[in-house]
């Protein structure tokens, strides 16, 4: 089912876009892929489904409305931010890696790549974004890595090196490194790592410990450490985080 905007604000050049028509086409209906199109003033013209039931709203909530009345200030800042650059250079933003609250609670990582929409000529009329979910992906692609992400989960304060992972992948150390980087587009290394943020994104937002005991329960080498990589990826640090939630 097709979802367009049915506010005054429509554009209409955007919506009948080529470009746009044939995004529609490919991400409706398909639940793993979360599919939208905003225009330059940051409304949102189109969501599918996927994209809907991620926030656990219905379609016509989401038309018309901006990145930060979503998704509130903090957390819209780093995605207006990735918006900004894209319009700016005009070149994609490319398989970047976020970790997303669903409308459930449960926590996923996606990989998000956005685009200008630009007119017959030349000229930007929005910006096209497309997240899909990496747990379908990693379901599917491989038993065994679904089972070094598993007992990681388990274990996570552990000091888990690449040799222990591919053990329990039942391959050798290289071919694990081609899997998760060929599934996920990361190494295991950087696998671990945004295991270890998921697990604190739950105590951050679930819990009421201390940031320092969620870095030692998370397996980081102290608070400093914890705090720099949580921001690296995530755009937020922990304490703005747990805010924002």
């Amino acid at each position: 089912m097709v979802v367009l905007c049915k506010s005054m604000h429509v554009d209409v050049e955007l919506i009948q876009n080529k470009s746009v028509v044939l995004f529609r086409q490919l991400v409706d209906g398909v639940p793993q892929v979360m599919g939208s199109i905003k225009d330059l003033e940051d409304r949102h013209m189109y969501a599918n489904e996927g994209f809907c039931a991620r926030l656990g709203l219905k379609s016509s909530d989401v038309m018309g409305q901006t990145v930060r009345e979503l998704f509130g200030d903090e957390l819209a800042d780093s995605y207006l931010a990735q918006d900004e650059l894209v319009l700016r250079t005009g070149r994609p933003l490319q398989n970047h890696l976020e970790l997303i609250v669903r409308a459930d609670g449960q926590l996923g990582w996606y990989v998000t790549s956005k685009s200008v929409i630009r007119s017959g000529a030349g000229e930007p009329l929005g910006v096209a974004v497309l997240s899909v979910d990496l747990h379908a992906q990693v379901n599917s692609a491989h038993a065994g890595l679904a089972r070094v992400i598993t007992s990681i989960r388990e274990r996570i304060d552990l000091p888990w090196r690449v040799p222990h992972m591919a053990q329990i992948a039942g391959v050798s150390s290289t071919s694990l490194e081609r899997l998760a980087r060929g599934t996920l587009g990361l190494p295991p290394q950087q696998l671990l790592q945004r295991l270890r943020l998921e697990h604190a994104v739950f105590l951050i937002t679930q819990t009421s410990k201390s940031l320092g005991e969620i870095a030692i329960e998370c397996g980081f080498y102290d608070q400093s450490s914890f705090t720099r990589q949580f921001r690296k990826v995530l755009g937020l640090t922990p304490g703005a985080y747990r805010r924002a939630g």
